[in-house]
């Protein structure tokens, strides 16, 4: 396992993800859209999903409770990184401004 990295800012972090995604699922980067569907776009089931969600959480070093996120409720990547940000902040004592 590698080093948690910090969490970039949103541009950075959709392109990481994408990549991540693209890499994982084997599929070219340009079908890996911040607005494309991971299920319906993508083929991405609920057990990928799921094994992917642990893997960025991992990558940021945040710590999450299982029972707490439910992966499929964040169909794209964009929701994905509105996720991690906000658990971010949480996690930092960040407030939103």
């Amino acid at each position: 396992m590698t080093s948690p990295v910090s969490v970039p800012v949103t541009a950075e972090l959709i392109e990481e993800l994408r990549c991540i995604y693209a890499e994982n699922l084997e599929i070219p980067l340009d079908k890996v859209t911040v607005e494309a569907d991971l299920v319906a776009d993508l083929g991405v089931d609920s057990l990928t999903q799921d094994e992917l969600m642990v893997l960025v959480l991992e990558r940021y070093g945040i710590s999450y409770e299982a029972s707490d996120i439910q992966p499929m409720s964040y169909p794209t990547i964009g929701d994905l990184a509105d996720l991690i940000q906000r658990l971010d902040r949480e996690e930092n004592g960040v407030k939103n401004s």
